[in-house]
């Protein structure tokens, strides 16, 4: 009645071994590019932050320069005891 059965073989199981593996690299390749992405993120956020506050990195207002590093001249009719300026 039925004609022999024609089973179509699965694949094998290195073809299994090689899908496998793809996954994998794709699955990793991903993760590091999300965490390319989240560097790049933080590293742009930073600059911006910098850039709206007006200083670089975390530097204090009140540190003047880069190499002096003496601070704002105040005054001395801004000076007392207590505020010393502030």
């Amino acid at each position: 009645m039925c004609g022999p059965s024609s089973k179509v073989p699965g694949p094998s199981q290195d073809e299994l071994d090689a899908r496998e593996a793809s996954r994998r690299r794709s699955a990793e390749a991903l993760k590091e590019e999300r965490r390319t992405a989240e560097q790049i993120k933080a590293e742009q956020a930073e600059v911006s932050m910098a850039l709206a506050s007006g200083k670089r990195g975390r530097r204090s207002l009140l540190a003047g320069t880069k190499k002096g590093g003496s601070g704002f001249d105040v005054a001395d009719s801004y000076q007392t005891k207590k505020t010393l300026g502030a």
